[in-house]
């Protein structure tokens, strides 16, 4: 009889270890599901990097060729709705601005994928730039207090509450030897750049050291 109760008795502890066991791992399945539950559909976190990757001028053909990468690190959509190359430059009666370079590079479309487009939470998307850049206007673009002539990007962005963002970055440096001719390129940004704060930034670009996000740039001497 005594053994017929200590065998109850063992029985009832592992049932009462089976149940708070289960009583342990359902509190943890609900409490997963009340924080998927608010990062679904209260918590907002918006992130939106952008990266120059390659920056190519083939001068004396007069094609400027870009690569940049967007990357929503948050969760919630966001909107692209504008990527351009631009040169900075005087325009007649005005102060320099980075003013777009919108002639186009036959047969190739000046913005792949064409904007505007969304970059899902947690996506990347790359587009590619195009554009024609006759080497004379970039010459008589220079900037003669740092030695060349100044690309750059310009990039309009939303993120999900509507709220609209501009960057204009310098990208890249064409260097100008002393006949007046370029003769190579230098990157001049080193870093992400944030996709959802204003940024208006003006020739030299960053003077950090190069990073893992320096992009690849180069341009081919000017020969008449």
């Amino acid at each position: 009889m005594a053994e017929s109760e200590r065998e109850q008795r063992r029985l009832a502890e592992k049932l009462s270890d089976w149940l708070n066991l289960t009583a342990v791992a359902t509190l943890v399945a609900l409490l997963l599901s009340v924080h998927n539950f608010y990062r679904s559909y209260f918590y907002v976190s918006q992130q939106l990097d952008v990266t120059v990757t390659e920056v190519s001028y083939t001068t004396n053909r007069g094609e400027l060729y870009a690569t940049v990468a967007f990357a929503n690190s948050g969760n919630r959509d966001a909107a692209i709705l504008r990527v351009e190359p631009a040169l900075w430059r005087r325009r007649e009666g005005q102060n320099p601005e980075w003013v777009p370079l919108v002639d186009q590079v036959p047969e190739i479309a000046p913005v792949v994928p064409r904007t505007p487009f969304v970059v899902r939470a947690g996506g990347v998307e790359v587009v590619s730039l195009s554009t024609q850049l006759q080497p004379e206007l970039a010459e008589q673009a220079l900037v003669a207090t740092h030695g060349g002539a100044f690309l750059g990007v310009r990039v309009a962005t939303m993120n999900s509450d509507g709220r609209l963002f501009r960057l204009e970055h310098p990208i890249a440096r064409l260097s100008v030897d002393e006949a007046g001719r370029i003769r190579d390129a230098n990157p001049l940004i080193h870093r992400s750049l944030p996709g959802f704060q204003q940024v208006q930034r003006t020739p030299p670009g960053d003077v950090t050291p190069p990073t893992a996000h320096t992009p690849f740039v180069w341009a081919d001497p000017h020969y008449k």
